[in-house]
């Protein structure tokens, strides 16, 4: 497997962790390290979504002194920013995930609810130990 690859969508959600609004560093995780990646080098189960971010960062026309990505994610709403952004740290860890187990992860329809438990059991066990909501139902219970 192609090790540059880990190495350039890891940038990528590293820019995507910085300083800035959400679409400069959108704008700067693509342009940087993900515009000239194949799609068929990434997991089967997000190369669509790929490419469909990949035809949309490149939509709008620059002015002078601009560049194309960045005229294209200052078009996108908000939701469609974080859309991207969470298919860029997606991405990442699909990616992580095959290098660990040697084998393409399995199809995005069975990985999503194994993901989705995950995500939902880490934030039951945050909302848990803040000491509202659910204790206090179970302290005063009979």
């Amino acid at each position: 497997m192609d090790i540059t690859l880990s190495h350039r969508l890891e940038a990528a959600v590293t820019l995507l962790a910085g300083d800035g609004t959400l679409k400069e560093r959108l704008a700067a995780a693509y342009r940087e390290h993900l515009d000239d990646i194949d799609e068929l080098e990434l997991p089967n189960e997000v190369q669509l979504e790929y490419s469909q971010m990949s035809r949309t960062m490149h939509l709008a026309r620059a002015l002078p002194g601009d560049n194309v990505v960045r005229a294209s994610v200052r078009k996108l709403s908000n939701e469609e920013a974080q859309r991207f952004a969470a298919l860029i740290v997606r991405m990442y860890s699909l990616r992580m995930q095959s290098l660990t187990s040697g084998t393409k992860p399995p199809a995005r329809i069975s990985a999503a609810p194994r993901s989705t438990t995950s995500l939902v059991s880490l934030l039951a066990i945050e909302g848990g130990g803040s000491g509202g909501g659910s204790r206090t139902g179970v302290a005063n219970t009979p």
